[in-house]
């Protein structure tokens, strides 16, 4: 009793952290004013805009030291992708393979990150779509747009969705009796009350310091899944009362001792969802222009380095967590990792509390990259039709217009909503956007742009690769669903 009313105290707290959070948000002095038509993107719980922020402050600097531009890479990429990565690998992957797979996902990752860098350093562009017009063509300039925009959708839903779990778990928590629809209800409530509210707002860049937010939010929910691995908190069985609390779906269990020959080695095509997850934990490739302009004395080589080094930091931490993860609940292990943990460990509520934080204030930024690239594209596209008396031009330049941006938002966000609440689980986007967004923004596109403009026919074997992972990575996540 004692401790299921410190956690009902502890859930009270969290929630009211959560509501201050956004009057934080509203009051907070703004910085310089960014400008909209910047949409440099990640899905992650750190938000593609901050890039624009570090751009920004670039061009009145010297440029960042490779130091810095390791922790700023890092910081933008680590996100909520972090916590679908055990599933992945309950999926049917076995230790071995499991390690490897982030190995070389991690390795193709930051080899294709370079590759931009490179193309920027022999172009003179500083942006992913500059680079692509200078490369592949301008009239084929809508689907970076198109791409920018289906990130950002896909990142948007799944902080919708985390956020309705986060919320019912903690009103559950603090004694609010719960149902079926409580989730739906939640996500509808944040939506009306704090996200339309901050997704309206013309500047943003008073959020800038929510980077600091979901760095450490990544850092603490590593360090407490850590913790929990270790320490035998789920383990024994009905003897924890920690499992006890817990749906049977979600408690840990393991069809393999991890020492056997299955356990260790074991792999199938299902080990396509690992893949997929990870090109969606490890996108951030639209970043890599600004990440590269804004490095002090830029060269290819001096940028190699810092992209080695971080994403050499990023697959240890992701390795770390899919590890810790899979080995605390095995087969069961969520496609949202905090749904494993049991409501009255304080632990995991901080960790709620943390990753509701970050995603509430993420949720605006993304927006704002949704909303200026869906308006970009339908620009373009309405340019390209030649009759101006077309209902197509006319219906696509409206949405491009400035005065469509409130009702643009207000659509958007009924569409997120209304998905969010349709998919209980965050694991069939982030599997789907990661399949298809991944492997074209990751690995298709990258090779083309440096294929192209650095005649090196080699990187061409990347396109097939990613072609394969993306098809069948989409149909294997279905097929699991």
């Amino acid at each position: 009793r004692d401790l299921m009313r410190s956690s009902r105290t502890t859930a009270c707290i969290a929630l009211l952290c959560l509501c201050a959070c956004s009057i934080v948000a509203a009051d907070r002095p703004a910085l310089p004013t960014l400008s909209p038509r910047k949409r440099l993107d990640s899905p992650n719980v750190l938000p593609p805009t901050r890039v624009d922020l570090l751009a920004a402050n670039a061009k009145s600097s010297t440029g960042s030291s490779i130091t810095m531009t390791v922790v700023q890479i890092v910081n933008n990429v680590a996100g909520a992708g972090v916590l679908t990565l055990g599933a992945g690998m309950a999926a049917g992957v076995g230790w071995v393979p499991a390690v490897l797979i982030c190995l070389l996902v991690g390795a193709l990752s930051g080899f294709t990150f370079y590759l931009i860098g490179a193309a920027c350093d022999l172009t003179g562009e500083t942006s992913f779509k500059g680079l692509w017009s200078r490369t592949l063509g301008q009239e084929s300039t809508w689907l970076v747009d198109g791409s920018i925009t289906l990130v950002c959708l896909s990142a948007a839903i799944i902080y919708s969705g985390i956020l309705g779990d986060v919320t019912t778990s903690l009103l559950s928590l603090a004694g609010v009796a719960t149902s079926a629809s409580t989730r739906k209800i939640a996500i509808c409530a944040l939506t009306l009350a704090v996200l339309m509210p901050l997704s309206l707002l013309k500047d943003l860049s008073a959020l800038a310091f929510t980077s600091a937010i979901g760095c450490g939010a990544i850092l603490y929910t590593l360090l407490f899944v850590a913790f929990r691995a270790l320490d035998g908190s789920y383990r024994g069985g009905s003897a924890s009362t920690f499992v006890q609390s817990l749906p049977v779906h979600l408690r840990p269990t393991f069809a393999q001792a991890w020492s056997s020959p299955a356990g260790l080695l074991r792999v199938d095509a299902k080990a396509l969802v690992l893949i997929s997850n990870l090109g969606l934990a490890f996108i951030a490739h639209y970043n890599a222009p600004a990440f590269y302009s804004g490095l002090a004395n830029a060269t290819p080589q001096r940028f190699g380095v810092a992209v080695g080094v971080a994403f050499g930091i990023l697959t240890v931490l992701y390795t770390l967590m899919m590890g810790l993860a899979y080995a605390t609940f095995g087969a069961n292990t969520a496609s949202n990792l905090l749904h494993n943990y049991a409501e009255a460990d304080v632990l995991a509520v901080l960790g709620r509390v943390a990753t509701g934080a970050s995603i509430l204030f993420g949720f605006p930024l993304a927006m704002l990259g949704l909303r200026s690239s869906l308006a970009d594209m339908c620009g373009g596209l309405s340019a390209k039709i030649s009759s101006r008396d077309s209902l197509t031009r006319r219906s696509l330049a409206s949405i491009a217009s400035p005065g469509a941006r409130v009702p643009l938002v207000l659509s958007l966000l009924s569409l997120i909503t209304f998905v969010a609440c349709t998919l209980t689980d965050i694991g069939v986007i982030v599997g789907v956007s990661g399949a298809l967004l991944g492997s074209a923004v990751v690995y298709i596109f990258p090779a083309l742009i440096y294929a192209d403009v650095a005649s090196a026919s080699l990187v061409y074997a990347i396109v097939p690769l990613g072609a394969f992972f993306g098809i069948l990575g989409t149909y294997m996540t279905l097929a699991g669903n």
